[in-house]
């Protein structure tokens, strides 16, 4: 069966479909992009939606639906579907609700569907309008049989989306969600001249270049360009001053005088690993103002509860959360129009991944925002070296860690953190994304490579940062989207007065690595494990009295008294608690239950002093006494010279009335006589005794 397309748009359509997605999703008008797309689809022409965050790619999507169908024209002869794949198995629940809550059928075609088979029956009899899939449900069998081949889904069907279009190239390979390089084969089984709609708002033309290819789409598809620039952000990127794990460069991200909570614009922390996403959280929090409340920040990765996934979100976008350190796992396809600033502790793996998180600040043009980007030293050098080496096949990595959010997947070079968002998506059981392993020396491909240098440019450069942005998407070759904002700081490069730092210091210094001291002796870890013991019957009998919930285990676990009896000595101040040897109660409450333990611990050192430290001590005390020794030694020397030389002076200048000559042929000259002249004829060491007797 063959789609029928509509050779001439009716005038009256276009207003109605026009009008209808602007009254379900209450905006007041719809851009000309939105309204192009959708008569593209209907008339039959493949599209490329290349529109950046924020540019309303959805309502393009739903545009072809609403010129035939409306929640309040629903007739056999209306009923129209679209079919949307999509990346992203967790959002597209999200999406169906959202449409099904503006009186559009919608289902999300997923393994976690009620009685899947019988959903996928019922829209391949079109009781639904719009359906959202993964790519491994919409090539596998059982899509295959009860949609595709069904006659009156094909005699509905109007069109396919693909969201998240760059995806196809960066996750479509041989060794992680095979599916979406086989999505071809998902086209080639729909009825004969569907049209697409792809969309996606960071597609570089290499990349663009390339997903064409694998969907098998020919040149002749409608390319609707805008620049993803967006001037209304700041972007900077800042060299870590202080130990990584101390996180003190973090600080300045508090304004001074800070009034409440909205002094703290909403902020994203990326990070690499849901550890440092934990550990950001703990450090916001110790560090906030009192005007802030501790609850203000909240840390986000894949593996906490899903309940307090959908709690996080919805807290984001009524602005109870102001800050949120997280993986990947937030950000991709949903919308927070309340982000004013976006914070990537250290680079992602990618540049395309570093402008994806940028896109998620500030979604409305008329806001301001920042993306600030940190990096360490040593990463800085190791971009320095790439472009030095560019052009030679250069394979060295930046100093990004290894990420340890997703367990047993080690990610190869150029590949984009932002799949662990996805990883969690095999729908259908009929095939298994297989994770890469192995490969960290495998050859770039062309588009890792290219990618590699821009990431590196975009750090090291003291051009303005928004050239490599623009260079990368030759957004110079697209329409303008965004428009700058009067007064709007672009970049530190270009404005480095405004994004000048103060110095910040942690206090108490943070210690990422407390030094362990000399191993302790049996006699000295036994008498720890007792004392600690000791303390922890006490305390709950004294804060917790007259209760049974409330154990000493609970408030001092086991393996907290093991870690703290394997380095007591490095136990000084509460500070490890908040670092080496994590310890919630001993950092909640000012610290209170930490201070107690460091002074128990010190109590039984004293009880045990530590020999090795002594002698080690002893021989710095001589080390210090022999040199205080030398230099003094060397003052008196040098005041003894000074003496002598100034004794020296006084007699040397002394002259008589009596002239003399002196050398010969040219040099010869008439000078007064030395009185002192006899002594320099001798020996300088018989001068100086002659003097000193004298």
């Amino acid at each position: 069966m063959s789609f029928r397309p509509v050779a001439n748009p009716d005038p009256a359509c276009v207003q109605r479909a026009n009008e209808r997605l602007c009254h379900l999703w209450s905006v007041p008008n719809l851009r000309p992009h939105q309204e192009q797309a959708g008569i593209n689809m209907i008339k039959g022409v493949s599209t490329l939606l290349d529109v950046p965050t924020g540019g309303g790619k959805t309502l393009a999507f739903w545009w072809p639906l609403m010129y035939h169908w409306a929640p309040d024209d629903d007739t056999e002869e209306t009923r129209k579907n679209l079919l949307v794949v999509s990346p992203l198995v967790a959002l597209m629940g999200e999406q169906a609700i959202d449409l099904i809550q503006r009186g559009i059928p919608a289902i999300a075609l997923t393994s976690e569907t009620p009685n899947l088979e019988q959903a996928l029956k019922d829209f391949g009899l079109n009781k639904f309008r719009v359906a959202f899939i993964s790519p491994e449900m919409a090539i596998g069998k059982f899509f295959h049989q009860h949609v595709l081949k069904s006659e009156v889904f094909q005699a509905n069907n109007i069109g396919l989306v693909i969201d998240e279009l760059h995806a196809v190239d960066e996750w479509g390979t041989e060794d992680f969600r095979v599916a979406y390089s086989e999505l071809a084969t998902l086209i080639k089984r729909l009825p004969t001249g569907v049209p697409l709609m792809m969309a996606s708002a960071t597609l570089p033309p290499i990349l663009r270049t390339s997903v064409i290819y694998k969907l098998g789409v020919s040149t002749n598809y409608d390319h609707l360009a805008f620049s993803n620039t967006k001037p209304n952000i700041s972007l900077s990127v800042r060299i870590l001053q202080h130990k990584l794990g101390s996180y003190a460069d973090l600080l300045p991200l508090f304004l001074e005088n800070t009034a409440g909570a909205a002094d703290f614009p909403q902020t994203l922390i990326y990070v690499n690993s849901r550890k440092e996403a934990e550990e950001i959280q703990d450090f916001l929090r110790h560090h906030c103002p009192e005007a802030i409340p501790v609850v203000a920040f909240e840390f986000y990765h894949r593996y906490i509860a899903e309940s307090r996934k959908v709690h996080i979100q919805e807290n984001i976008r009524d602005g109870t959360l102001r800050g949120v350190p997280t993986t990947d796992a937030l950000g991709v396809g949903i919308n927070f129009p309340p982000i004013k600033r976006v914070v990537l502790w250290r680079e992602p793996r990618t540049f395309l991944s570093l402008i994806q998180k940028a896109g998620r600040c500030v979604r409305m043009m008329s806001d301001r925002g920042e993306v600030i980007l940190f990096v360490t030293r040593a990463s800085y050098a190791q971009h320095l070296a790439n472009l030095e080496a560019e052009g030679e096949g250069s394979d060295a990595e930046s100093d990004t860690g290894e990420p340890d959010d997703a367990p047993g997947v080690q990610a190869a070079e150029g590949e984009q953190m932002d799949r662990e968002a996805a990883v969690e998506v095999e729908d259908d059981g009929e095939s298994v994304p297989v994770a890469r392993r192995g490969k960290k020396h495998s050859a770039l491909s062309a588009f890792e490579a290219q990618d590699r240098i821009f990431l590196s440019h975009f750090i090291v450069t003291s051009q303005c940062r928004r050239k490599p942005w623009n260079t990368y998407f030759e957004n110079d070759k697209k329409k303008p989207f965004f428009m700058p904002i009067p007064g709007a700081p672009c970049c530190d490069n270009c404005d480095p007065d405004f994004f000048k730092v103060d110095a910040v210091a942690v206090v108490p210094p943070a210690r990422e690595r407390p030094g362990r001291g000399s191993k302790p002796t049996a006699e000295l870890t036994t008498a720890v494990t007792d004392r600690l013991n000791l303390w922890r019957s006490v305390t709950v009998s004294r804060d917790f009295p007259r209760q049974s919930i409330i154990t000493g285990k609970h408030i001092l676990p086991n393996k907290i008294i093991e870690k703290i009896s394997e380095r007591p000595r490095a136990v000084t101040t509460p500070d490890i608690f908040f670092s080496s040897i994590e310890w919630k109660w001993g950092t909640h409450d000012n610290c209170r239950y930490g201070n107690e333990v460091v002074a128990v611990i010190g109590d039984v050192l004293r009880d045990h002093p530590d020999a090795e430290q002594e002698k080690r001590d002893a021989a710095q005390r001589e080390k210090v006494f022999l040199e205080l020794t030398a230099k003094a030694n060397k003052q008196r020397r040098e005041k003894h010279k000074a003496i002598f030389q100034e004794c020296w002076d006084a007699v040397y200048n002394i002259t008589t009335e009596k002239m003399v000559s002196r050398g010969r042929g040219a040099t010869k000259r008439t000078e007064p006589e030395r009185l002192c002249q006899p002594f320099l004829a001798l020996p300088r060491k018989s001068v100086c005794v002659s003097l000193i007797t004298t």
